[in-house]
């Protein structure tokens, strides 16, 4: 283009010069500013013409990193229903031990209560799923997430994820596991599920009924004793509190999520 130019500047020159050989000095000075315009012209163009192709592949890669987010937070959308199912499941068992005791006062007696008392000593991990977001994080693209509101929570969500992260893994090791976990495996007879048939016939290849009846006898006696039955009734309702508290985070974190997830399938759709 800057050649087309030149040709026609050229040949203006030349015609103005009505064919003299012998050039003034201010004709010579026009055709060298001249040239420097076209200098000029032809570098802006070319730059012009780089920073839109910069953008477009800035663009395009925003996209992907979008399209990878998306993924990522429909995974983390399913899975923490699966968290909600767990810990709505340990929350309903805590609240029906502390009703059977509000009815009964005592933990004994009912094979179904042992059983709820055993499975709530297990407890679920919460794993985030934070591949995208800690690729672009490690990779110092972050920045080519132009939304500036949208890119801030992204990164506050993140940031969310690992925090109740550590808050469910240190109440799940100090507490569940350090507390809970060992107090009623040392007093409560071990029932994975009263309806469970295949355990319970286990049981019975192991030991015979006499056996497993004074084994029962002996629990009963030591969650009778009044100190006993406060220590698990404390540590019940601990228990039950902290399923209480991961259920709530995980709906209010499931709806985070979602919320998160329309924002960023908004960014995709703008031109």
């Amino acid at each position: 283009m800057i050649k087309f130019f030149r040709r026609i500047r050229l040949k203006l020159f030349w015609e103005g010069n009505n064919g003299k050989s012998s050039l003034p000095a201010a004709r010579y000075l026009k055709y060298a500013l001249g040239e420097i315009i076209l200098v000029v012209i032809g570098i802006l163009i070319a730059l012009s013409i780089n920073n839109w192709n910069q953008d477009r592949i800035e663009s395009k890669k925003e996209k992907l990193v979008l399209n990878d987010l998306i993924v990522d937070l429909k995974e983390q959308s399913n899975v923490l229903e699966t968290y909600i199912e767990i810990e709505s499941n340990y929350y309903k068992n805590g609240k029906d031990i502390l009703n059977y005791y509000a009815s009964n006062q005592t933990f004994a007696g009912d094979d179904s209560i042992y059983a709820k008392l055993t499975l709530l000593t297990a407890r679920k991990t919460f794993n985030p799923i934070r591949t995208t977001f800690e690729e672009v994080i490690s990779t110092g693209t972050i920045g080519i997430l132009h939304n500036k509101s949208t890119r801030r929570k992204i990164i506050q969500y993140y940031n969310e994820l690992e925090r109740i992260s550590m808050v469910i893994r240190n109440n799940n090791i100090h507490i569940i596991d350090a507390i809970y976990q060992p107090k009623i495996l040392e007093q409560v007879f071990y029932i994975k599920d009263a309806s469970d048939v295949e355990f319970n016939e286990i049981n019975s290849t192991i030991f015979d009924y006499k056996s497993l009846n004074e084994l029962r006898n002996t629990s009963e006696h030591v969650i009778s004793v009044n100190e006993n039955t406060l220590h698990i009734f404390n540590i019940l309702e601990q228990r039950t509190l902290i399923a209480k508290s991961h259920l709530d985070t995980y709906l209010a974190l499931k709806i985070e999520t979602e919320s998160l997830l329309s924002e960023i399938k908004l960014q995709i759709k703008e031109p």
